[in-house]
């Protein structure tokens, strides 16, 4: 969650090509494959059924499978009968758990008269409440996580008050430029826009000479703390030339949870200080784990700590870092401290960060790399592992969202028991940066929160949920929260709910509709069950056995996409990931400390951390050019550099992007590590298994050339297509998905390529069946070639389209290829079906070609005059429309309708003859464009379960002759009625008028047809 920045709105990003309404999990691919028909575990959570059985699991994901929400509360002013109602609610949804989130600084009430206690995190009546909702949680197989602690970061009553001195800390600093030769004498340099109020502690006075204007020379500093006198004034002959002295303080930060709204609230912790750490958690088990904990256990999975949004000026520290890094780093830093003049270096703008002054050549880019690799160690030390061995000492662990601060990324991801990403409609880089820590540690979770829009209050639709689920589960996720489900009522709120992100009454200054509150008084309500089957069944197979990824990439990353990248393309995905991923490779980031681990090694020609270990290694130097006032994109540490040699060695095909390292990264003896750099390189260079690229373009060709074959290949490049591999005793599975196009400022998903290609698995001789993500159904395909060890299988995504390949069994009939549109598996042969008139023909696998004629088949009928009922979603009482429309059109342009929001419903009849209803024919339903959640009925019947409208749905077996019905209906957002009632000047809704995008399109928007289709039967 990230409440105190306001994140990038999605807004207009694709081309003007126009919007291919499809985003479902079938269709397009269903008819390339095969026609329709009428858990890896952590903490305990199985990923298939009790009896290990994929398939099962699959049909009917069980609760652990399930997306989750985050619930968020006013506080504990909370009543028990809603609590046990909205666990109910949820779970009728099709979600299998939430995060309990309490933002009593979002919803507190001015002048309430009720006990204090109603309102406070922490009290006898919030652990009752708290035990009230895990009781009715454990009624009902719902996980609920906890968060820390009211709002995030994590803030604590034990790092407050009298224990101060356990609150976070950071290191500020003054200047003065003097010339010498001259006296210096007074008090250290004071910054003069931090904060200096009561704790602040000076922590070492520093003179360096300059050689330029704002150059320091590294070999011209001098510690001038043993100089202060009893007063602490500093008395210094200064030598000739120009110098500046630095005086460097602690102070505490003074950041209290972004959700705060008085100096009372509780400090965040310095969690560099295992003693803040270990206070904090005592403090919870106090609070309520003494008592819940056993309860607690049953229920929940584990702890999470949020995003790490600070805003202080100054750089993390803690009062033992300059000990702790002397430890680790092996040379003391205070002589250096001026490498380290950054000002909103770990600010939550990652842009912010300025160098007042730095060293000549390398050397403050080594000692900032040093403060890093300290300050990651310190994080997972200090803070994570203490905390994880807190949780599991309840029979539970600890997740953190580890990526905002200039630290190892992929390193703290690996050391909490679940990565978790929100990458707010980012780059699928950002999601893979995040998840490839906890593939390297073997955890089996991923998490990420989706639904996290800016300006996106009321406006988030099936269709953007979907794509940006997909596009998580492309960057490796495989556990959903949406963001999020409030509690039903608190102080202020009005229709439909209180929802802390959109309120008249935000007391913390959110205004900027952050998110969608997800609740029943949604139109869209009833449409989530559907979309909460589809991500569970995706889930289950992206938690079953264990990944297989094609390759490791070694970046050394501080911290995330710290400023623009210029080695990015327009979507902000890095360019050697699109160039991997458009020739079909999977990949993890690969961090420095797991390549320098003992334990990894190289095994068969494989890089293994894990089984079954990666085919290659690519080193991208330059990734960590543009990470802020760090830049290594010219180096590598020794012990790393020396790795990579006995990888060669043992046979692992090694590429580099760009250049070969020149030096090492610690100040530490550098000219020693630049040297064992430089001989390193030296012997890489002369590797037959080593190659060097000029860009990533041209890693895919230097891979092929090194015998590297994705375990998937696709016809041509497909850089927009994502693939995730996983692999059971039973088989192999893909995920496969197309993420082109852009969700627009009113979040409809616009622009996009469908990607048609051959896609060729490494899956031996077995068979596909496609797995459909909306039905469960798994379905064998009806096409593909079987060539050796791998098999071919043609496919075809829409934008936002995505889709299971499974590989379980023998290859059994099918056909090799065909000018028919698909073709289908049946009992004793295969079926053809084809949209267009005449003779349709198949290369059968046993070599055979066989021929049909389908015969002729009537023109595709555009059904006319629609009638349509509307219940619209007003405040108080009902509203209903009842119209006959001519044609189609978005209920903005009827003026009934141009302010309502709610469920319509689209009724059209039609004439069908024997050419459509006979043997063996059917008909595709077309629905065009369709603005909202989406449910078809043919003569009463529900004829899919996708909720997000598919550009083509098999009808044929519920068309019958004579008279048929057509049902759509289509379900809003609230968005077009909220902002009519801030329009209308109606009390509490004035905050709609300050959006940038005031409405959505709505509706049925066509053009509707159906397509008809003849099929026959042949003998394989």
């Amino acid at each position: 969650m990230d409440g105190n920045r306001e994140r990038r709105a999605i807004g207009p990003r694709a081309s003007g090509v126009g919007r291919r309404a499809f985003v479902g999990g079938f269709g397009a691919l269903g008819g390339a494959l095969a026609l329709p028909a009428g858990a890896a575990a952590t903490g305990g959570h199985a990923a298939a059924g009790a009896d290990g059985d994929l398939a099962t699991a699959f049909r009917d994901p069980g609760p652990r499978l399930r997306p989750r929400f985050t619930w968020w509360w006013p506080g504990p002013a909370v009543v028990d009968a809603e609590l046990r109602a909205e666990v109910r609610e949820m779970v009728a949804a099709g979600f299998g758990g939430a995060q309990l989130f309490e933002t009593p600084g979002l919803a507190h009430p001015a002048g309430d008269l009720r006990p204090p206690e109603r309102f406070l995190w922490g009290t006898r009546h919030w652990a009752r409440r708290i035990e009230t909702a895990l009781r009715a949680a454990r009624d009902h197989d719902f996980r609920i996580d906890f968060q820390v602690s009211s709002g995030w970061p994590w803030n604590s009553p034990a790092a407050s008050g009298e224990h101060a001195a356990l609150a976070q800390q950071q290191l500020v600093f003054g200047h003065r430029e003097v010339a010498g030769p001259a006296r210096f004498r007074g008090a250290p340099p004071r910054p003069g826009g931090a904060d200096m109020g009561g704790g602040a502690r000076l922590v070492a006075v520093v003179a360096a000479r300059l050689e330029a204007a704002a150059v320091l020379d590294p070999g011209r500093t001098t510690d001038l703390t043993p100089t202060l006198d009893g007063r602490g004034r500093v008395d210094w002959a200064v030598p000739e030339g120009r110098w500046v002295v630095f005086g460097f303080w602690q102070t505490p930060t003074g950041q209290r949870s972004n959700d705060s709204t008085g100096p009372r609230d509780p400090l965040i912790l310095d969690q560099l200080d295992p003693d803040a750490t270990r206070a904090a958690t005592a403090d919870l088990d106090r609070r309520l784990l003494d008592r819940l904990g056993p309860l607690a256990a049953e229920v929940a999975d584990r702890f999470h700590e949020d995003s790490l949004e600070f805003g202080f000026p100054g750089l993390l520290w803690t009062g033992r870092f300059p000990v702790e890094f002397r430890a680790r780093r092996g040379y003391d830093l205070t002589a250096f401290l001026p490498a380290l003049a950054v000002v909103d270096w770990h600010s939550d703008d990652t842009e912010a960060a300025e160098q007042v002054y730095d060293f000549s050549g390398s050397a403050g880019r080594r000692i900032r790399h040093d403060y890093n690799e300290t300050l990651t160690e310190l994080w997972v030390d200090h803070h994570v592992r203490p905390a994880r061995a807190w949780a599991r000492g309840h029979g539970l662990d600890f997740q953190g969202r580890g990526h905002m601060l200039s630290m190892d990324v992929v390193a703290v991801n690996k050391a909490y028991a679940a990565p978790d990403a929100d990458p707010f409609d980012g780059p699928v880089g950002f999601t893979r940066t995040i998840t490839s820590g906890g593939r390297l540690a073997g955890h089996g979770i991923a998490s990420l929160e989706i639904g996290d829009v800016t300006h996106g209050d009321y406006m988030i639709t099936p269709e953007a949920l979907k794509y940006l689920a997909d596009k998580g589960f492309a960057g490796g996720a495989n556990e959903l929260v949406l963001h999020g489900y409030p509690y039903k009522d608190a102080h202020g709120a009005g229709w439909p709910s209180w929802w802390p992100w959109s309120s008249e009454h935000d007391v913390s200054g959110r205004d900027y509709g952050f998110g969608e509150g997800f609740t029943p008084a949604l139109p869209m309500w009833r449409h989530l069950r559907p979309l909460a089957d589809y991500f569970a069944r995706a889930q289950t197979v992206l938690r079953a056995g264990r990944p297989v990824t094609d390759l490791a990439v070694h970046r050394d990353v501080q911290g995330y996409g710290r400023v623009a990248d210029p080695h990015t393309d327009e979507r902000g995905e890095p360019l050697l990931d699109a160039a991997l991923t458009g020739a079909g490779h999977t990949f993890d980031i690969i961090d420095p400390g797991t390549l320098a681990h003992p334990r990894t090694s190289v095994r068969n020609g494989r890089l293994l951390v894990r089984e079954p270990g990666y085919r290659a290694l690519v080193v991208e130097p330059a990734a960590s050019r543009h990470q802020g006032v760090v830049d290594g994109s010219d180096a590598m540490s020794a012990s790393v550099a020396r790795r990579l040699v006995s990888f060669a060695r043992a046979g692992l095909p090694i590429v580099f992007v760009g250049r070969f390292p020149e030096r090492g990264v610690s100040y530490l003896d550098a000219a020693r590590e630049d040297a064992a750099v430089r001989r390193a390189v030296a012997e890489l260079r002369h590797s037959p298994r080593v190659l060097l690229v000029r860009d990533e373009a041209g890693v895919p060709a230097a891979l092929g050339r090194l015998g590297v074959r994705p375990d998937v290949t696709y016809e041509g490049p497909h850089p927009q297509v994502h693939g995730v591999h996983r692999r059971t005793p039973a088989g192999d599975y893909w995920f496969l998905c197309n993420i082109s196009g852009a969700l627009d400022e009113t979040l409809r998903l616009a622009g996009g390529v469908t990607a048609r290609f051959t896609a060729s698995f490494a899956a031996g001789a077995r068979a596909p069946d496609v797995w459909d993500l909306w039905t469960g159904e798994i379905r064998p395909a009806g096409r593909f070639r079987v060539a050796g060890e791998r098999v071919e299988v043609p496919v075809e995504l829409a934008p936002g389209e995505s889709t299971v390949i499974g590989f379980e069994r023998p290859a059994g009939a099918h056909a090799e290829s065909t000018t028919a549109e698909s073709v289908a598996v049946r009992a004793g042969g295969l079926r053809l079906r084809a949209t267009t008139p005449g003779t349709v023909s198949a290369r059968l696998g046993d070599g055979r070609t066989v021929a049909v004629d389908v015969g002729a088949l009537p023109p595709p009928l555009e059904p006319a005059g629609w009638h349509l009922r509307v219940e619209g979603a007003v405040p108080d009482g009902e509203e209903r429309h009842v119209l006959r429309l001519d044609r189609l059109v978005d209920w903005r342009r009827i003026p009934r309708l141009r302010d309502t929001s709610g469920t319509g419903t689209y009724r059209t009849e039609f004439e069908l003859d024997e050419r459509w209803t006979g043997q063996g024919r059917g008909a595709y339903l077309e629905l065009g464009r369709v603005e909202g959640g989406v449910r078809i009925r043919v003569n009463g019947r529900r004829v899919h379960p996708a909720c997000v409208a598919p550009p083509r749905t098999d009808v044929g077996p519920h068309l019958r002759r004579g008279r048929n019905v057509l049902e759509i209906e289509v379900a809003t957002t609230l968005k077009n009625r909220l902002t009519a009632l801030a329009e209308q000047g109606v009390p509490g809704y004035s905050r709609f008028l300050n959006r940038p995008v005031k409405t959505q399109p709505y509706g049925l928007i066509g053009p509707v047809r159906l397509v008809p289709y003849a099929e026959r039967d042949v003998e394989a």
